[in-house]
C-alpha cells in the first residue's frame, strides 16, 4: 500500500494555505545533532528557515513536506505532524475494520426473522438479540405488533422495500418490517405513531389518567382496517393481519409472535370470513380449541335435540351477527336487511328444532358454543 503524497501535499496546502513541496529524504535533512538512526518521521524540524515534515509514504521509502517556516505556528506545526503520524499509523495498521458485519437493511431484518422463530418455536431458551443485527435498540420502544400472513402469494410479487416504504408512509414514520417466510411479515410500528406519544390507553384504567372517548381496542381496530385496505390495493390474492396490544418487542417478541400465530389460526377457523384478527378477542375461541376432539363431539351430540338447523349457512350467518350485536332483534334485523318479523320467525323455528331459545341467556351460550366447537370439530 502507497500513500498518495501528492493528494496529501494538495490537502496540506489547502488547510494552511501555505506551498508545500515534496522532496525526497536525505541525511541532510536531519536536524543539527540528528542521526540517521533518529529518523522517525512523526517530528518535524527546521533547517534553513524551512519546516520538514518526514513522511514514509510507503516501505523503505521516505519523503519530506517542506514549506516556509514564516507561514506556519507552532499550533499548525503541531496539527500538521499530528495528520501525518495518524495517516502513517493507518499506512502501517491498515483500515480498522468493525467486529460486526454490514448487513442492508433488508438482509438484517431476514436474519431477525429467522432468529424470532427459532426464539418462538423454543420459548424456553432465551438468547439476546445479536449485537451484530443492531437492533436492541429500536426494540426497546413500546411497539404494536402486527402478522400480516398471505395465502399464494407469488413470490417476488411485492419486495421488502415496496413493503417498507408502504408501511412507513401509512403509519407516518419508520416501522420494523420483519420477513418471517415467503407468505409472512410482522410489522412493529411505535406506538406513538398511533396513539400519540402521551397516550395510555394501554394502561388499565386505574391507573390511567385521562378519559378517552375511543379505547385502545377501537384506535387499534380503525388503524387495522386503514391497513388492510392499503394492503389490498397493492396485494395480488388473500390475505389475513393479526393484531395484537402494545408491548416491547425485547422484552416479549417471541411469545407475542406465538400469540399472532395462534389468533391468525384461530380467526381462519373461527371467523372465515373475516381477514383481520385481534388477538384480545378470541378469548373463547382459544379455550375451545384446547379442548379434546372427543370432548367436543360429546358435547355437539348432546346439546341438540337437533343440530340439522344450525348446520344450514343462512342459519349460522344470522346467528353469528345476532351473537355480534348483543342478541339485539332490531339491531340484527337492520344488518341483515330483513324485516324484524322475518328474523323472529327465524329465531322462532331455531327454538322448534333444537329446544333453544336464543334470546335468552343461558340458552344463547349453549347455541353459541355449539356453533364455534361446529366450526372447529365438524367443518373442514
Amino acid at each position: 500500500m502507497t500513500l498518495d503524497t501528492e493528494w496529501i501535499q494538495q490537502q496540506l496546502q489547502n488547510i494552511i494555505q501555505a506551498p508545500f513541496t515534496i522532496v525526497p529524504w536525505c541525511p541532510e535533512m536531519m536536524a543539527e545533532g540528528g542521526t540517521a538512526d533518529s529518523v522517525i518521521p512523526d517530528r518535524s524540524f527546521v533547517r534553513d528557515n524551512k519546516l520538514y515534515f518526514p513522511f514514509r509514504a510507503s516501505a523503505g521509502e521516505l519523503a519530506a513536506f517542506v514549506v516556509e517556516a514564516r507561514y506556519l505556528t507552532d499550533r499548525e506545526r503541531k496539527l500538521v505532524e499530528a495528520l501525518l503520524g495518524n495517516m502513517e499509523q493507518v499506512w502501517q495498521n491498515g483500515p480498522q475494520l468493525s467486529d460486526n458485519p454490514v448487513y442492508s437493511e433488508e438482509e438484517r431484518m431476514n436474519r431477525y426473522g429467522q432468529w424470532l422463530i427459532q426464539q418462538a418455536a423454543n420459548l424456553n431458551k432465551e438468547e439476546e438479540v445479536p449485537d451484530e443485527l443492531q437492533l436492541r435498540d429500536s426494540l426497546s420502544a413500546c411497539m404494536v405488533p402486527i402478522l400480516l400472513n398471505g395465502e399464494g402469494t407469488q413470490e417476488g410479487a411485492i419486495t421488502y422495500t415496496q413493503l417498507h416504504r408502504l408501511f412507513a408512509s401509512y403509519f407516518g414514520g419508520d416501522v420494523l418490517l420483519t420477513p418471517l417466510d415467503k407468505q409472512s411479515w410482522l410489522i412493529m410500528a411505535k406506538k406513538e405513531l398511533l396513539l400519540g406519544a402521551d397516550d395510555e390507553r394501554d394502561k388499565d384504567t386505574e391507573s390511567r389518567d385521562a378519559d378517552f372517548t375511543e379505547s385502545l381496542e377501537e384506535v387499534l381496530t380503525a388503524f387495522s382496517l386503514g391497513l388492510y385496505e392499503l394492503i389490498a390495493n397493492e396485494w395480488v390474492g388473500v390475505f389475513h393481519l393479526a393484531v395484537s396490544k402494545p408491548s416491547i418487542p425485547l422484552q416479549s417478541l417471541p411469545q407475542e409472535l406465538n400469540l399472532l400465530w395462534e389468533t391468525i389460526h384461530l380467526g381462519k377457523i373461527f371467523h372465515v370470513t373475516e381477514h383481520i384478527h385481534f388477538s384480545w378477542e378470541l378469548h373463547l375461541e382459544r379455550l375451545l380449541n384446547r379442548i379434546s376432539k372427543e370432548q367436543r363431539v360429546l358435547f355437539l351430540e348432546q346439546v341438540m335435540k337437533s343440530s340439522v338447523i344450525l348446520e344450514d349457512s343462512e342459519t349460522m350467518a344470522t346467528l353469528d351477527i345476532f351473537f355480534q350485536l348483543d342478541c339485539n332483534v332490531s339491531e340484527t334485523a337492520k344488518r341483515l336487511y330483513v324485516h324484524r318479523n322475518t328474523l323472529i320467525y327465524r329465531l322462532d323455528k331455531i327454538k322448534q328444532e333444537t329446544g333453544l331459545d336464543v334470546r335468552t341467556f343461558n340458552d344463547a351460550v349453549l347455541v353459541k358454543l355449539y356453533l364455534l366447537l361446529y366450526k372447529v370439530t365438524k367443518r373442514k
